[in-house]
């Protein structure tokens, strides 16, 4: 079959009359068969693109041709001319001075602007605003030890934690037996008082179990316990020690940490209230050991307690005083919002804050900067950094090195060392001191030495090494005489955890202002909280501020059993609603219940 005589496969020519209309109904009629898929649909979308593309050509070069009637003839604008060119003829030379067809360029294929082209290498001193706040306690300095732990372990703390221990045994006897009810008797403030001391004195003298205590014929006897509070009134109180209502939560409340939000607003504000920090502060996590069942328990392999509940903690860098916390959840708060809880007090004054890699990223930065506060600290590259700075840090990098970019205010810098460091501050440049440490050298016969060898260091690296030791330092001096003991509420153990925290801001406290020529030790420091606490006396600790709001019941206005009782709770406590009566193993588990505490409550 001879190929000239076959059917054509080209496009036809395009009349010189046809207008646009025409040739988008040409289209449709040709394409008017085709079964739209999603592969074909882009193909039709280019096709239509290409009429218009061309119809647009057109106008723009009559345009052009009317435009130089003088210089050009009709002939070198023939339409079939054109179209001979775009078929790719080899007659070039008659093509010059023709004008060309306007490129098409579909929408969003512009080229976006490089990202790193922000980036420059200005060493230049950041700007840094001056520091405004002043430092120090707010309140009259106290001038005994015992004056410094009543700061924080007030006595409106303590009848909190009395009425709620006490509301709560009511709320879980009431339908016991009359010889239960009978048995307990309601904790007075003294009694709470040494409970808490004694709990204190646990943390100092260890031992495994508590009934150890008060065994008077074993050789770890210790006589004080038997002295200030039997074991069965020990058991009883920490089977009832309560700090929240718990008939006050709504049935909808998403908030996990609910029964310790009362305690946890009420020290931190003391904290953020009776001292002002200093410029540096220290933003890390701190761990209290938990290895019950929690839904927001978290795992760190490379701590010693490796399960536990984690805590936020915002500390001074020098002293160690924890200004305010707070407890991860599980949910709720992102980073940013974390970090700007924390440091909300504390904006707009000058403030240079210290955090690690979990915090810091490159827009959080910009927006502590944009309010008064100037951050540095270790940085994943990933998060915000040019990629030049990740290539380098993938690669190949010399020792004892710097490379650094900016943008407006903010360094990223990457330092080697044993391996590379990176950092982002707003507060320093990118300027190196000398800094001796010490290199572990291996001999050819296998002996090593140690020799001290110089290094240049970034500043910013020297002084995050300096100011992010807190928060460590708080946890390791927190286990020496650690008083939480294991426990299956973990409210109760949280609770000990946050009392620690105070007892530790008393003795930074202590420390800083006192006039005693010896300071005290901390183990000093906590046999003064302890005898306090045990030998409590109303006219050593007045009350002096207002009592601490207690949670009302919730009453739900479409439940009919919903009145109060004699107590001021809900009447039926253990009885059970009427669409639950078919489910028997719920009427077991309070049977169970009551036979436990019958047991504990007769030992």
């Amino acid at each position: 079959m001879d190929r000239g005589q076959g059917q054509s496969t080209s496009t036809p020519k395009k009349d010189k009359n046809t207008t646009k209309e025409d040739r988008l109904n040409m289209l449709y009629q040709k394409l008017s068969r085709v079964k739209l898929t999603p592969s074909t649909i882009p193909e039709l979308l280019d096709n239509l693109s290409d009429v218009e593309a061309d119809v647009e050509g057109e106008e723009r070069q009559s345009d052009f041709s009317s435009d130089n009637e003088e210089t050009a003839t009709s002939d070198e604008f023939d339409e079939s001319s054109s179209e001979e060119s775009c078929e790719g003829s080899e007659d070039e030379a008659g093509d010059e001075g023709r004008p060309k067809p306007p490129i098409r360029r579909r929408e969003g294929r512009l080229q976006q602007p490089n990202p790193d082209d922000a980036w420059s290498s200005d060493n230049t001193p950041p700007f840094v605003d001056s520091f405004t706040a002043t430092p120090g306690l707010t309140v009259p300095v106290p001038t005994t030890p015992v004056q410094f732990i009543q700061l924080f372990l007030t006595r409106a703390l303590i009848e909190y934690i009395t009425v709620e221990t006490n509301k709560y045994a009511r709320q879980f006897i009431q339908n016991a037996s009359r010889r239960t009810m009978r048995m307990w008797q309601e904790v007075s403030l003294k009694e709470m008082a040494r409970y808490l001391g004694l709990s204190m004195l646990m943390g100092i003298a260890r031992l495994p179990t508590m009934r150890m205590y008060w065994q008077t014929s074993r050789l770890w006897h210790m006589r004080t316990f038997n002295i200030f509070m039997t074991v069965k009134r020990y058991q009883h109180i920490s089977q009832f020690f309560h700090s929240y209502n718990k008939l006050a939560i709504h049935p909808n409340n998403k908030d996990r940490i609910v029964k310790l939000r009362t305690i946890i607003t009420y020290l931190t504000t003391k904290f953020g209230t009776y001292y002002v920090p200093n410029k540096a502060l220290s933003l890390d996590e701190g761990t209290m050991s938990w290895r019950g069942r929690l839904s927001f328990k978290v795992y760190y392999p490379n701590k010693p307690d490796k399960y536990g509940v984690k805590l936020y903690m915002l500390a001074e860098a020098g002293t160690g005083y924890i200004i305010d916390f707070e407890v991860y959840a599980g949910v709720g708060k992102t980073i940013v919002e974390t970090v700007m809880a924390l440091m909300r007090p504390l904006l707009n004054k000058g403030y240079h804050l210290y955090m690690d890699n979990y915090y810091n990223f490159v827009h959080l930065t910009e927006l502590l900067r944009e309010h008064g506060v100037y951050t540095c600290g270790t940085l994943r590259l990933q998060r915000g950094a040019p990629k030049l700075l990740q290539q380098l840090a993938k690669g190949k990098f010399p020792v004892d090195q710097t490379i650094f970019r900016r943008k407006d205010n903010t360094f990223i810098i990457l330092w080697k060392d044993k391996r590379v460091v990176s950092v982002i501050t707003n507060c320093h440049n990118a300027d190196t001191q000398e800094v001796q440490r010490r290199k572990r050298v291996r001999k050819r016969d296998g002996a090593t030495s140690v020799k001290i060898v110089t290094v240049h260091k970034p500043s910013a690296i020297c002084d995050y090494n300096t100011n992010m030791k807190v928060v460590d330092h708080f946890d390791q001096m927190v286990k020496y005489y650690r008083f939480t003991r294991k426990s299956h509420k973990r409210t109760k153990k949280i609770t000990f955890y946050f009392l620690q925290m105070a007892l530790h801001n008393a003795y930074v406290l202590y420390k800083m202002y006192t006039t005693d020529a010896k300071k005290l030790t901390l183990l000093q420091f906590h046999e003064e909280a302890i005898w306090a606490l045990l030998r409590w006396d109303q006219d050593e600790c007045p009350a002096t501020e207002s009592p601490i709001p207690h949670a009302e019941d919730y009453q739900d206005p479409s439940d009919d059993l919903a009145t109060p009782g004699p107590f001021g709770v809900r009447r039926p406590f253990f009885l059970l609603h009427a669409k639950h009566k078919t489910h028997p193993h719920l009427t077991q588990n309070l049977k169970r219940k009551r036979l436990n505490l019958n047991l504990v409550l007769h030992q």
